[in-house]
Formats: C-alpha cells, structure tokens, sequence
C-alpha cells in the first residue's frame, strides 16, 4: 500500500511541477517568450530528482505537448506543419531527456552512496554488539561457576577450622539460600520411625519458620526412604505437576513449600538426615549447576557432622580420663594419710613408692595423648576432602595413601602402598619422572614447605592436574617422609583456559578491525583497552594513552578542539556519543575521524565504563567532497551548452531572421554545435564513470604499437587536412598485453588534443620504445606550451588551461581523464611535459606481452 502511495505521489510531483511551469511561463510568455521552456527544464529535473527516471519522462511528455499546444506557431493544436515547429520541438525534446537521464544518474548514485553508508554502518554495529554479548554472556557464566567454588571451599574451610557444628550448618544454610535465591533452606535429622525434626534453618522473613518443629510425614516409609540411601536426589518444579501422592501434596502444602531441591546426607551406610533448598511463593526450574552444588554440600555436611561426632566422642573421653585422674588422685591422698600414720621406718619406703607411681601415671597420660592425638590425626586424615600421601624420600616408595587420594586416583583401598611415586606421575617427553621428582625436592631444600600445581595420572591413564603443598617430617619408622596434599584442580583450569581463549578471542577481532576500539573506565579517568589501530591512525603510541587518557586530543584539529571538549564532557554523563573530527597526525597530515561510544552499566544501572569505536573516515569526506564538486561541474557544463541553445532558438522564434537565411542557417549550425557538445559531455561523463567504476570490461590482447597508431592517425586525419598538419610516425616493431579499442581511443584523444593546439602547417611526432618491463609511447606537438603548474591538473575532470578553450576550441575537459583511467587501468603512468610556446609532449607506458615480460 505505501509503495503505491508513493509510486502516485511521485507522477503527481511530476504532474505538479509540469502544471507549475505552464502556469509560471503562460504568466510571464510577455518578458521570456524566447527562453519559453526553461520552467519546463526546472520541471524536468525536479520531478527527476524527486520520482526518478519515469516521473521525468511524464514531465518531459507533458512539457512537449504543452509547448506544441500553447507557446509555438500556429497554436491551439498538435498538427505539426512546419519544419520550424518540427525542429523546435525536436530540440526541446533532446535537451529534455538529457536532462533526466543525467538528473536520474545522479539521483540513483546518490542514493547509492547513502545505502551503502547505512548498511556499512549497521553491520559494524552489530558485530560489535554481538560481540559484546557473547563476552558479557560468559562472564557471567564464569562468575557463577565461581561463586559456586567459593561456596564449596567456604565450607570445607570451616569444617577445618573449627568444631562447632551448629555454627558451620547454620552459615551454611544461610549462604545456599543466599546464593540460590530461594526462600527457605533446612538439614534436617531423621530420628527411627523417619520422623525427625530441623536442626537449622535459613528462611526468609515472609515464610513460616519450620525450627524447632518436629515433622512427621505420614506418607513417607521405608520404600520412600530406601532411594536416599543409594543417593537419590529430587528436584520438583512444582508440587502440584510433579507426580507425587495427594498425601504428600497436602503435607509440602502444610510447610508452604511450592517447588523443592532435596538431597541425601550420609553417615556411612545410613542416612542422616537431608539438606534441603524450598521455593515457596512461585515454581521453579532448578538448573543442573544448582543441583550439583546441594550435592556438594551436602557432602561436606556429612563430613562436618562426622567430624564433629568423632570430637564429641573424644571430648567424653577426656572427661572420664580426668574423672579417673581426681579419683585417683583423691585415693593417692587417702594413701598419703594413712602413710603418714604408719611408723617412721616405712616413711622413705613410701615416699620412694609414691614417687615411682608418679612417675609412671605422668607417662601413663604422656602415652595416652599421644594416642588419644594420633587417633584424631588419622580420623581427620580420613575423612578429610583433599587426598594425601606419604612417600619415603630415599627410595620414593608411597607408605600411606588416605581414601579420597586412593578414589581421586582411582585406586582400590590399599593398592598405593609400596608403590613408587613414579606410577601418580603425568610424564611426556620434555618432562621425566625423575625432572618432578628433582623439582619438588629442590623446593623443599630451599623452604620448609612448597607449593605448586602438576598434572598427575588416574590409574585409567587419564591426566588430570592437582594443586599439591608438601612438608617433611621426621617419621619413626621411615626416617625422612614427604607429606603431600593434593587438591584436583581440573576444573578451575579448564575455566581459566576457557577465560583466557574467551579474551584472545575478543583480542584478536578488536586488533584485526581497521577502526580504533577503546574502553574507558569512568571512575578513575582510566584507558582500560585500546586497539592497535590508534597507533595506525593517530601514529601515536598507545602506551602513552595508557598513561595520560587525554593524550588523544592533542591531535585534535585546532577548529575542532573546543567543539570535541565540549562534547567529550557530554560523553561521560550519559555514556553515548556520535561525531565527526579532524585529526592532525605528526606527518602534517590531517585525517577525518568518526568517533562513536556506547556506555556500560552495572546491575544497578550505574555507569562505569565507555567502549567506542573510532574510525577513519577521510576517504568517505573526500568522496562526498568530490561528488558535490562533480555536481556543480556538470551543472556548470551542462548550463553553458543550454544556454547557447536557447539563446539561438529564442532568436529564431522571434523570427528576425526568417527574411535572413544565412543568419537564419546559422543559428541552427549554434544550436546543433552546442547540442554535439552536449552530446561529448554525457558520453564522456558516462565513459569516465564505467572506467572508474570498473565495469567497463578490458579485453586484453597482444597488439602490435604500431597498429594500434596508424588506426589513431587515420581517425583524425581529415581534420589534421583542414590545418595542413602532418604526423612524423617512427617505425617500431615493439608488441604490447593491451585491450585495442580502449587504446586506440586514448591515441585519439592525445592526437586530437595536439591537432587543437598546434599552428596551421606544423608536424607532430609520435614514437613508441621498447623499455625493460613496458614500452613508451610520446606523442610531441608544436604547438603553444601548458604552464608547469597545470601539467598534473590537465588531467583531472574538466580541466583545462584556459577556460575559454571549451568555447573556442570545443572539448568537454573529460578527455586526458578518461586517457589517465584508461592507462591506469593497463598498468601503466602517462604524465606531460612542455615547454610554453615551444610545444608539448605527452608520454605514456604500455605493458609488454606475457611470454616477453617473463
């Protein structure tokens, strides 16, 4: 619908401007009666440059049968009868639809060029937005891996740390509910009967707190509970969608419990109890990565409580040791007194006697805690989450190995000791068992503990890599003993290296873009980042924007300085940011920088950091630049050839000259020279434009140079005739890999140019040399010289030496351009050179044919 919307408003334009210029020439036909269709020529490209090729066409078709009709003797019909309305019309018609056709051309390039901006800018701005995506995407991914480690190694800390077991489950409930999101967390003991009662409880404000309830679930038996002991853990969106019995429906709905995460603690053999994370207002989709930790935890939760079962057994101990040491002390003073009451004779024999029973009970508790902290050593060596080994250091025989290094390295119980060292270790070629072996004991000499990371071998020959810290100690019966602590690592190395592919990744794209991209922290005025292109464009070192963050502006343009600074101010309170600025780089060179930045914020919506992305847009200002001064170019050119053309038909149409015939003649030879004329301009202007576009096609071939000249001569040799002018050809054999046509045309072009410029009865000269790689061409006149300063110009767009030669001389001042392409598109250079009224000479090179170039 809007498409024919505006394909209609367009013919209306074309219709509209059509009407206007009747209206404005019918009002004003009194004073422009000569130059009658020049509102029509307005009309014309309006309705072109607004609607295209075919809305013109319409205008042009109106604007005809609106001068046949209302402006051109006799009026008031389309009957053509008379050869000067004929020729009038035919003429306004050719200038007519050269009009559109250049209009429409330039019309559609112009849009062109904004498409291709557009596209190209949205393209960068989407490759670096997904960039950006992808990066924040993983970091996220990786910070919740993290915090997920952190709160496992948390634990596992405490657990260590210290003994106090309603403490460690209470922070750790606490910090699942946190870190989940959840409303309510509970570890819960079962008591025989699988009733039970919650031994802590994290919950949030708005819920029912569950501590100290004693809960029973009347539809939970043995056969619900069997799946926990072999380690089940459940994970229910939605009570109401989960397949669970209506019992244990209406039981969770008692507890407000809407979706839940449930898994086993484990004592051994029997379960303890569970460790459970409650959603209450909502369902939830409990993520794999969530799971995973409750599991973890819940691991730990069953060495904390083992842990501090085996110390409350310990603590009993003690406590009846120190009983049966009062009450034995308390005998020792009763036999104290009744020795004191026996005779002196026995007095040195009792004191010797009690003294030797001192003696012994010291040794007696001496041993006992001994044992008592032995026994603690080995429990917590057991039961603790890194593995540890013990290796002898003279023969690197492994004596003890505790369970979670045996099961870290896939090992039965027992199958480790006697064992040499060498069957753990990851060896390849660079790096031999005895290299490990050497490293770790060159640590130990210099330190009393090392700590280092290494990569070692399960007994499947899977590598995998440890964080290992080692002491040695005196052992009693192996002498010097290394102790080793291995933690497996594996994963976190595997998320660093993911980290650090992730960064080269996003290194290489911002090195390997030509435009400049850079973040910039705003809190402390910091370049965070900024690509190998600044040092490209700006020529300027990046480290030197590391240490100062303005260093950038001094290059700013001194026009643009204040401007920049002014904006770059704007910048940094709302993080974005699109303009246009010179630069001036320390050759004296002066670039065109388009400077684009987009801010980044915190979860709190705060901003803390600008990315941009800075380009060179020189080439695009100097396109544009050049397009505004082909403009006004054509329109000039096209201008003079159409005023002449008027001026001749207004001087016929008031018909002075119908009793003149040779006045009358040769008005018509002004109108038809200037319509030649404007004929050349189009072609040329068409023909420079498919060779600067290279869609003009070159087919190449091996042409002999002198050929290719006499096909040039022979075209311009009748007008040569006309001034007496003789060509001065020098015979050559030389061969050259060129397209013929395209050749013979640029032959021309020069040979025409030297038949313009040279006195009457004068001779010019053409040669051709064969040279190493290429074959030189010279075409040499007499005639009156170009000045040094314009040798280049001459070769740009309607240049020309005097302006005045377009009038007197003819030519459009498109013809050494249309040459320079031509040679340019071969390979090759021309360039002129001359002497004022002496003559000129214009040279050229020519590639040699490929079975001579090698």
């Amino acid at each position: 619908m809007m498409r024919n919307y505006q394909r209609l408003l367009n013919y209306g334009v074309a219709i509209g401007s059509t009407a206007i210029a009747l209206l404005l020439s019918l009002w004003l036909e009194p004073v422009i009666y000569r130059t009658i269709g020049a509102f029509f020529y307005i009309a014309i490209i309006v309705s072109t440059w607004y609607g295209g090729f075919q809305p013109g066409i319409v205008t042009v078709v109106l604007s005809t049968l609106a001068i046949d009709y209302l402006f051109i003797l006799p009026r008031y019909e389309f009957w053509i009868n008379q050869p000067q309305k004929l020729l009038r019309l035919s003429i306004f018609l050719v200038v007519a639809l050269v009009i559109n056709l250049v209009t429409g051309n330039l019309q559609y390039s112009r849009q062109k060029i904004q498409q291709l901006n557009q596209q190209l800018s949205q393209e960068n701005a989407e490759q670096l937005r997904m960039t950006l995506d992808e990066r924040k995407q993983a970091q996220e991914t990786l910070q919740q891996q993290f915090e997920q480690q952190r709160l496992v190694m948390e634990m596992t800390q405490r657990i260590r740390r210290s003994l106090k077991l309603q403490d460690i489950l209470q922070t750790t409930v606490d910090e699942v509910r946190q870190f989940l999101k959840c409303d309510r967390v509970t570890i819960f003991q079962f008591y025989p009967g699988w009733g039970g009662t919650i031994i802590v409880e994290s919950v949030a404000p708005k819920w029912m707190a569950l501590l100290p309830l004693q809960i029973h679930d009347p539809c939970i038996g043995e056969e619900n509970v069997e799946p926990f002991k072999q380690g089940l853990v459940t994970a229910k969106t939605d009570i109401y969608t989960a397949g669970i019995s209506p019992c244990h429906v209406q039981f969770l709905e008692s507890l407000q419990v809407r979706a839940n995460l449930v898994v086993p603690v484990s004592l051994g053999d029997e379960l303890w109890g569970l460790l459970a994370a409650h959603q209450c207002a909502t369902p939830r989709e409990w993520q794999s990565s969530e799971i995973a930790l409750l599991q973890q935890l819940g691991a730990q939760v069953s060495i904390a409580i083992q842990q501090a079962a085996l110390f409350e057994q310990l603590q009993t101990e003690l406590t009846e040791r120190k009983q049966a040491e009062i009450d034995l002390q308390q005998l020792n003073a009763e036999l104290e007194q009744r020795v004191q009451e026996r005779t002196a004779q026995l007095t040195e024999t009792n004191d010797r006697l009690q003294k030797t029973v001192i003696e012994q009970q010291q040794t007696q508790l001496t041993l006992l805690e001994q044992a008592q902290m032995l026994e603690l050593q080995a429990v917590i060596t057991r039961n603790m989450g890194e593995g540890i080994c013990l290796v002898r250091i003279d023969n690197a025989i492994i004596v003890y190995a505790n369970p979670k290094f045996e099961q870290m390295l896939g090992y039965d119980s027992g199958e480790l000791n006697g064992q040499h060292v060498s069957i753990v270790n990851y060896v390849t070629k660079s790096v031999t068992t005895e290299d490990a072996n050497q490293a770790t004991l060159s640590a130990l000499l210099q330190n009393t503990e090392a700590t280092y990371e290494v990569q070692n071998l399960k007994k499947d020959g899977t590598p995998f890599w440890c964080s290992v810290t080692t002491s040695v100690f005196r052992h009693p019966d192996y002498g010097d003993v290394l102790v080793a602590v291995h933690q497996d690592i594996t994963e976190r190395k595997g998320i660093e290296e993911a980290l650090r592919e992730s960064q080269e990744k996003f290194r290489q794209m911002a090195e390997n873009i030509q435009a400049i991209f850079w973040i910039k922290d705003i809190r402390n005025q910091q370049v965070l980042y900024v690509s190998n292109a600044y040092e490209t464009i700006w020529q300027r070192s990046c480290e030197d924007l590391y240490q100062n963050h303005l260093n950038w502006l001094d290059a700013i343009h001194p026009e643009d300085r204040q401007r920049v600074e002014i904006e770059f101010i704007e910048k940094f309170r709302t993080g974005q940011y699109d303009k246009k600025y010179r630069i001036i780089r320390p050759d004296a060179s002066i670039r065109w920088i388009r400077d684009r930045a987009f801010p980044i914020k915190n979860e709190l919506g705060e901003l803390v950091r600008i990315a941009g992305i800075a380009e060179d847009i020189t080439e695009l200002e100097q396109v544009n630049l050049m397009k505004s001064e082909f403009i006004g170019i054509v329109s000039h050119e096209l201008r003079t050839p159409l005023t002449a053309i008027r001026a001749a038909l207004g001087l016929l149409q008031t018909g002075i000259y119908d009793k003149k015939p040779d006045k009358f003649k040769r008005m018509i030879e002004i109108a038809a020279i200037d319509s030649d004329r404007l004929v050349r301009l189009v072609n040329d202007i068409l023909d420079l434009e498919r060779l600067e576009s290279d869609r003009a096609v070159l087919e190449k071939t091996t042409c002999n140079a002198a050929d290719l000249i006499q096909q040039a001569v022979a075209g311009v040799q009748a007008i040569a005739n006309q001034q007496n002018i003789t060509f001065k050809i020098r015979p050559s054999n030389a061969q050259v890999w060129v397209a013929a046509d395209a050749i013979v045309q640029t032959l021309t072009n020069l040979l025409g140019n030297a038949i313009k410029f040279s006195p009457a009865d004068s001779t010019i000269t053409l040669s051709v040399q064969q040279q190493t790689d290429h074959v030189l061409f010279q075409i040499a006149d007499q005639g009156r010289g170009i000045p040094a300063d314009k040798l280049e110009a001459i070769f740009g767009r309607f240049q020309q030496v005097d302006a005045s030669d377009s009038r007197t001389k003819g030519g459009t001042g498109l013809g050494l351009a249309i040459c320079r392409s031509i040679i340019d598109r071969h390979g090759g250079q021309i360039w002129a050179e001359s002497t004022v009224s002496v003559g000129s000479t214009f040279f050229f090179t020519l590639p040699l044919p490929p079975e001579e170039s090698e």
